[in-house]
């Protein structure tokens, strides 16, 4: 026998087609661990609360679970203090940090001059025109050229962007004075509805996360110079109704799907509160040597406080029934929701207490077309409800005419205070009110 055929003898026979089958498998499961290994991954830093932070808000059960009991239709007798004032009750409290965005609801908030605390400390904006502008661009053209609010007025599905405060919380393990979070005084954590695409959904599905339907940010609350610098956040005028304060643009941190899913086509920023550059608030409010403080609010529309009587909401409601069946409260963004008084008593408050704080009541809450917005689904009512209804029987203010109202805009009388749920409501002073526009 040759030395060759030895050799082939000895050698065994390799079985192609089980090594081509192999290979195959494991060409197609590494890029699938790898990209399992990849949105576990992304799935944790998600899921994942800000280090040495708490969150705010509420951890009982909502103040709204029963806002559609009937109780709250008709109000009740005021009990009164040892001065004859009548006296109800806070039922909600609520702070929007995003301007048209959810709101967080608290048991407990700290009063500002500006409102209760963190209130539109932030807002969407986006450009007027998508198109750069040069110094021989025409007046007209460059005015365009400019950050504009966006609100649920335009863009209703903002009601689905949901935000979270977390504040600095030393008993937590993982805080340390020199984390990011703790320097930037708290984390804002933004939400939106985002359903992945493609492989990325079958994964998910795989995962079986198909209800896991969320994309979420984070920004600084309050970020020092030195994060300012490292972020490269730009300072810029911003327009808000008819006033155009300087906003800090943290845009750097919002996501492009974010973008997409609110349908906007121009450019979009995030600004915040410029605490070099409050917005002074005049028109109907008290003046500073009255009050003893200028008042002041962030990105509101126009004045620190929205008090709201849910017996007015559920009248309202009782009007609209055949086209919204429930009337939630949270169409109209209230910061104090309130029982006891009969509906529209609050159309002449000039002054109350609540707690062992006063405010002003300075004019009625004229409303827009934002209330027309479900709060749980984004969707326009397509009868223009309850609008249509609030500019028919509720235009009530000579100062507004043909605007609805509903609601009371408030003014702190201190410059600090706190409120709770629970606190009464007592009310000191009553008058006749003109709304001043704009």
């Amino acid at each position: 026998m040759s030395q060759r055929s030895l050799l082939t003898r000895n050698i065994p026979k390799l079985d192609l087609s089980l090594s081509i089958t192999l290979f195959t498998y494991f060409a197609i499961l590494l890029p699938v661990l790898a990209l399992l290994a990849f949105e576990i991954r992304k799935r944790h830093l998600h899921k994942s609360e800000p280090r040495g932070c708490r969150k705010i808000g509420s951890r009982i059960e909502s103040s709204l679970a029963d806002e559609y009991d009937p109780k709250y239709a008709e109000g009740k007798p005021a009990s009164k203090d040892e001065n004859g004032n009548e006296r109800w009750k806070v039922k909600g409290l609520f702070t929007y940090p995003v301007k048209s965005c959810r709101g967080v609801e608290l048991y407990r908030g700290d009063i500002l001059k500006t409102g209760i605390h963190y209130d539109r400390m932030f807002t969407f904006a986006q450009l007027g025109s998508p198109f750069p502008v040069s110094s021989s661009t025409p007046k007209a053209v460059a005015a365009n050229h400019q950050w504009k609010f966006i609100s649920q007025r335009t863009v209703p599905l903002l009601a689905l962007v949901r935000t979270e405060i977390w504040l600095p919380d030393p008993s937590s393990p993982t805080y340390s004075p020199r984390a990011t979070e703790t320097r930037s005084g708290g984390v804002l954590v933004i939400k939106f509805p985002w359903e992945k695409e493609g492989w990325r959904r079958t994964l998910a599905w795989i995962m079986r996360r198909s209800t896991e339907t969320e994309k979420s940010f984070r920004v600084p609350l309050e970020p020092d110079a030195d994060l300012i610098k490292q972020n490269g956040y730009e300072t810029e005028p911003v327009m808000v109704q008819k006033n155009i304060p300087t906003g800090l643009n943290m845009s750097v941190h919002v996501p492009p799907e974010l973008k997409y899913f609110l349908g906007i086509t121009h450019p979009m920023a995030l600004f915040r509160v410029h605490s070099d550059h409050p917005r002074e608030v005049f028109r109907c409010a008290p003046k500073k040597e009255d009050l003893g403080y200028q008042p002041v609010v962030g990105f509101a529309d126009a004045y620190p406080l929205h008090i709201l009587n849910l017996a007015s909401v559920r009248d309202v409601g009782m009007q609209v029934t055949k086209d919204i069946p429930k009337l939630s409260a949270m169409r109209f963004r209230p910061n104090i929701l309130i029982t006891g008084p009969k509906d529209y008593a609050e159309d002449h408050w000039k002054r109350i207490r609540i707690g062992d704080y006063e405010y002003y009541c300075v004019c009625r809450t004229t409303r827009c077309v934002l209330p027309t917005a479900d709060p749980e689904t984004g969707e326009k009512n397509a009868e223009n409800q309850p609008q249509k209804h609030l500019n028919k029987e509720r235009a009530i203010d000579q100062g507004a005419r043909g605007l609805g109202c509903l609601g009371m805009q408030m003014v702190p009388a201190l410059e600090k205070g706190t409120i709770k749920v629970g606190d009464d409501v007592e009310v000191l002073a009553t008058g006749a009110h003109w709304y001043l526009r704009q």
